[in-house]
């Protein structure tokens, strides 16, 4: 189902952007960022779209008590408000999948639209990205970089945030790397580091195996 051609409310600008955008929030200020969040989350509710939540530092119910406080009409609105765990709580096993994830991306969208919404958003916390196993780091950056394409169709304003005190700086700068925009104390920007998807997969690639082959050759005797 292809669309995009709405211009929308950020809630935490005073600027409109085109719907779809794929949005990355790397934060080291817990407060702040859930202020931002929640002017997010309380816009799409207003505008008549479908919302969603995956959260991860702490419970759903926690976090619907935090969001409650914070302005977010999660109770009078509970059924335009999906919260819930995070990302690979919903894959089978609950072990990531890429394709499971970017197929439900395109599906929220999509059943939104056909329940009459005018659109579709959300956010996810990634603190559980590299935990216990759950993906592996090619796996997450690989998921981040085909999801442009997936929004391309279905355009639900995403935002995946980042948390700067549990991922290493190179990491960081390889999302930044598949993230169009960026959200930079309270405000949408165009992310300048930005490189297109497969652009971002072929070099991503040809740089593992040249650590790959770098590495054999530093442990052959």
């Amino acid at each position: 189902m292809t669309g995009g051609n709405r211009y929308i409310s950020l809630g935490f600008s005073e600027e409109k952007f085109k719907e779809g955008h794929h949005i990355v929030y790397i934060y080291n200020d817990d407060v702040e960022r859930k202020r931002t969040m929640s002017k997010f989350l309380q816009q799409g509710l207003l505008d008549n779209e479908k919302v969603l939540y995956l959260v991860d530092d702490i419970s759903p119910d926690d976090m619907r008590k935090e969001l409650l406080e914070l302005g977010v009409d999660v109770e009078k609105k509970q059924k335009d408000f999906d919260l819930t765990k995070g990302h690979y709580a919903h894959c089978p096993g609950d072990i990531f999948s890429r394709e499971f994830m970017l197929g439900m991306v395109g599906d929220y969208y999509d059943n939104a639209i056909c329940e009459g919404y005018a659109g579709a958003r959300g956010a996810g916390e990634m603190s559980w990205a590299l935990t216990d196993g759950r993906a592996t780091v090619s796996e997450l950056l690989g998921y981040e970089a085909s999801l442009n394409d997936i929004l391309e169709a279905h355009p639900l304003t995403t935002v995946c945030q980042y948390d700067a005190r549990r991922f290493d700086g190179a990491l960081l700068m390889d999302l930044l790397s598949v993230h169009p925009m960026m959200i930079v104390r309270g405000q949408l920007v165009k992310n300048p580091c930005y490189v297109a998807p497969e652009i971002f997969l072929k070099e991503y690639n040809e740089r593992i195996h040249r650590q790959t082959v770098q590495h054999q050759r530093d442990e052959a005797p």
